[in-house]
């Protein structure tokens, strides 16, 4: 079970976005998510993917269902909340692929990623982390892009982009944002190098992660984020969710305008 994954959701519990017999998608899904909506009991999960995790398709009591995360072929709205974790990066366009959630989705949407912050600009420019996923590659010569034997490049969000995205994509409605920030430090991936300089800071890195979240939480490499699809209208609007309408008396009083 994954502390941070269920952090998250025990959110959303929280805020009553959703409840433990909500319709869940997973997309780009595998045992690691699996593992942690059993935990907690959630009932009703389809877990997908691309092509199956480790070959995996047994997760019962969920369902296992292919999916391309670039076009989930459902409904609008055919979730209530739909999920990815550490899978976006593989895709040419990880904000397609946030969008299509954000489509299939009804209340809301979590996805768990690499954060792109001061701290993880400076470990890439001393090459302490990777811009690209090539290592992943060489363990079993495929999951890179779209699942290819092409490595990935790793794209790191921030907060701003994430809200940017997601008001392009939904600009009617008032949507809200939850940001979580964990230190997930990558010691197996250091503990690999052939570099003795890189192997040098495994040891410092282990013993700095209590530090790093006391003080600097946002530089966090692991990012998750809840966001909550807006059920009101802007005031510029005026109708219902599905149909909007230009709500003209709040924009000439707004801008003292005879438009």
């Amino acid at each position: 079970m994954k502390v941070f994954y269920s952090r998250i959701l025990q959110k959303a519990i929280r805020l009553n976005v959703i409840n433990l017999n909500s319709k869940v998608l997973v997309v780009g899904g595998g045992p690691n998510d699996s593992e942690t909506l059993k935990y907690l009991n959630f009932k009703n999960v389809v877990i997908s993917n691309l092509s199956p995790h480790g070959n995996q398709t047994d997760y019962s009591p969920y369902v296992w269902k292919k999916l391309n995360l670039n076009d989930l072929t459902l409904a609008d709205n055919s979730f209530d909340l739909v999920i990815v974790s550490a899978a976006l990066h593989h895709l040419y366009s990880p904000h397609r692929g946030l969008c299509e959630m954000l489509r299939v989705s009804s209340k809301a949407v979590i996805f768990i990623e690499s954060s792109d912050n001061f701290l993880s600009r400076l470990t890439r420019k001393i090459n302490l982390v990777p811009e690209y996923e090539i290592d992943a590659i060489l363990r079993d010569g495929k999951g890179g892009v779209e699942n290819s034997h092409i490595p990935n490049h790793i794209y790191r969000w921030t907060r701003i982009e994430v809200k940017k995205t997601v008001n392009s994509y939904l600009p009617h409605s008032k949507n809200s944002f939850y940001f979580f920030h964990n230190y997930e430090l990558p010691i197996a991936r250091l503990s690999r190098s052939n570099s003795f300089f890189i192997k040098l800071f495994v040891t410092p890195i282990r013993l700095s992660k209590f530090i790093l979240t006391l003080l600097f939480p946002k530089q966090a490499n692991e990012f998750g984020v809840l966001i909550i699809k807006g059920d009101q209208l802007h005031p510029w609007l005026e109708g219902n969710l599905l149909s909007p309408e230009l709500n003209l008396s709040y924009i000439r009083e707004k801008y003292k305008t005879n438009l």
